[in-house]
């Protein structure tokens, strides 16, 4: 392959992998956008709301873990395609009906093609012929098109309700498919590699496809991943309510948007200054640090009830947050140096998220939100006591190692 067939190869690969990946999550991001429309159209509480959005995002992280053995064997344009068809119809379904039941069954089914939709892009990122390179750039780019969609949103919902939302995504979709035929084809390797699981039992079949089966260290890496799944779990429940926030702050939702889609945009600081710091102060530090501010903004999200401290709040959370999440892998890069457990981590983050707005919507239906600003702090805390005794014991037991003669 030349130098331009390959240039071209890759800005393919960037643009279709970027497409997917915002097609499936852009449910995930709208959460917070749709929550009052939803509840204003069907006469529901948050709870009703909370608990459906975390049923989508349960069946999304589940669906991409299950596909991703598959999608090493069929076509990865295919599976796209089909997740696409499928969260067109059900998004036009969800913004026509006047049935709650059948929006819930809708966004079930959304979650299912966003994962589907999801795994293929990153199954075709992951055979690229520069995978690290690929996932770095469309994190950003997908980041940036998300930071946008946060300002257009309310322009949907607004003058059309949940809706305009549901019709909006549809629409998104409908633009964004041409691209996902640029989605790189299983390798070889990758066909021959599956077919070996075949002779495996469930459980150790998908550790082996999560790549973990065998990987070093697993009591540490689970306890680990294990406070990072509580952690999201207030995560979670901050995100849904955003805009919420905003409205108790005096903002109209127009401005509310314009907001978000800034602070997100200049939240990728907080990476930046991970990646200016390095290693110089370990992980354990600056995990503490970046979750000790993190869920100190939560906090004051939740209870503030003036628009600059809404703006302020919402930044800070989002730099305290890119700021901890590099050394949140860091940590489970140290277990295993093949990466292994970090691949593993994408679906807890997942997971983690996925009952926070239930676990949100039924805090703020009995307590209000001076309630939920108590959440995160617990679950940042919890965090913060499980990583730190467990970064304690790895550290004492790969010492005694390394000494061992």
């Amino acid at each position: 392959m030349n130098k331009v067939t390959y240039s071209a190869a890759y800005i393919r690969t960037l643009i279709s992998c970027t497409a997917c990946w915002y097609l499936a999550q852009m449910s995930y991001y709208a959460q917070a956008q749709m929550y009052g429309p939803i509840m204003e159209r069907y006469a529901l509480g948050e709870m009703a709301v909370g608990v459906m959005f975390t049923q989508e995002l349960t069946v999304f992280a589940l669906t991409a873990l299950v596909v991703a053995g598959p999608l090493s064997r069929v076509s990865r344009v295919k599976a796209a395609a089909l997740g696409c068809s499928v969260l067109v119809i059900v998004n036009v379904i969800s913004a026509s009906t006047e049935s709650f039941e059948v929006l819930r069954i809708c966004r079930l089914i959304a979650g299912f093609a966003g994962g589907l939709i999801g795994a293929s892009g990153t199954a075709s990122a992951a055979s690229s012929a520069d995978p690290q390179r690929i996932f770095a750039i469309v994190g950003v780019s997908w980041g940036l098109i998300g930071a946008a969609t946060l300002v257009i949103t309310p322009y949907l919902t607004v003058p059309y309700g949940s809706e305009g939302g549901y019709y909006g995504m549809a629409i998104a979709v409908i633009i964004c498919v041409p691209a996902i035929v640029w989605l790189n084809p299983p390798q070889a390797a990758e066909t021959a590699s599956d077919k070996s699981l075949q002779n495996l039992s469930f459980v150790p079949r998908q550790l082996e496809r999560l790549g973990v089966r065998d990987a070093p260290n697993a009591r540490f890496a689970i306890l680990a991943m294990t406070a990072l799944f509580i952690y999201e779990i207030g995560q979670g429940a901050t995100q849904v309510f955003l805009e919420q926030f905003g409205l108790r702050a005096g903002l109209e939702e127009y401005r509310i948007g314009e907001i978000l889609g800034i602070a997100s945009f200049l939240g990728l600081s907080g990476g930046i200054l991970a990646a200016w710091l390095g290693s110089r102060f370990g992980n354990t530090r600056p995990i503490i640090i970046g979750i000790v501010f993190n869920v100190t903004f939560a906090s004051t999200l939740a209870l503030g009830t003036i628009p600059i401290l809404f703006a302020a709040s919402y930044l800070g959370w989002n730099i305290a947050y890119y700021f901890l999440v590099p050394y949140m892998l860091g940590v489970l890069a140290e277990m295993d140096d093949r990466g292994r457990w970090v691949v593993a981590t994408d679906a807890i983050w997942w997971l983690g998220a996925a009952p926070g707005a239930a676990v949100g919507g039924l805090i703020v239906e009995r307590g209000g939100y001076s309630a939920l600003a108590v959440l995160t702090p617990i679950t940042g805390m919890i965090c913060i006591l499980i990583l730190v005794r467990t970064l304690q014991r790895f550290s004492a037991e790969r010492s005694q190692t390394l000494s061992d003669p």
